[in-house]
């Protein structure tokens, strides 16, 4: 006789293959070609600073839980004249590898999109203050807005 799994009842129904053996908090992730695996797929979250272009200084964000930061995007509000700008990240006075964005003063326009992928040196603990460092003499009337992209550890 067969039996077709839409018509299965709730105390016949099994778990998917390697539950037995996932971690605590893992989900189990399709790749599309009938299969998958079982990982920590914790969803994305977003945390927003807005400076103005002038500022030259050390903006802060608190980690609300233990994460990874995965993209930094910046967006300009206008076009800046003077000098690039550069948005630098670190943790805990230890630099994001891969964490840094320029944005070029030269053919800038409203709208215009940076952003980086870090590679190393991007957790931190719930808590923990994460550091934008703004550096460069930037001129105009222009707001950036900051997005930090981060996954939950």
């Amino acid at each position: 006789m067969t039996v077709q799994h839409s018509v299965i009842t709730d105390p016949d129904v099994h778990e998917p293959k390697g539950a037995s053996t996932a971690s605590v908090g893992q989900v189990y992730v399709s790749d599309g070609a009938g299969s998958g695996t079982w990982d920590m797929n914790y969803p994305l979250t977003a945390l927003v600073v807005e400076m103005d272009i002038t500022d030259v200084a050390d903006f802060y964000i608190v980690a609300p839980f233990a994460c990874a930061i995965e993209k930094m995007y910046s967006v300009i509000s206008g076009a800046i004249g003077g000098a690039d700008k550069t948005f630098t990240l670190s943790i805990d006075g230890t630099p994001v590898t891969s964490g840094a964005i320029t944005v070029a003063y030269s053919g800038s326009a409203a709208g215009d999109v940076e952003s980086c992928t870090p590679s190393a040196n991007n957790t931190a603990s719930a808590g923990e203050a994460i550091k934008i460092a703004a550096a460069g003499a930037s001129t105009g009337t222009v707001s950036a807005r900051l997005t930090l992209v981060i996954r939950q550890q």
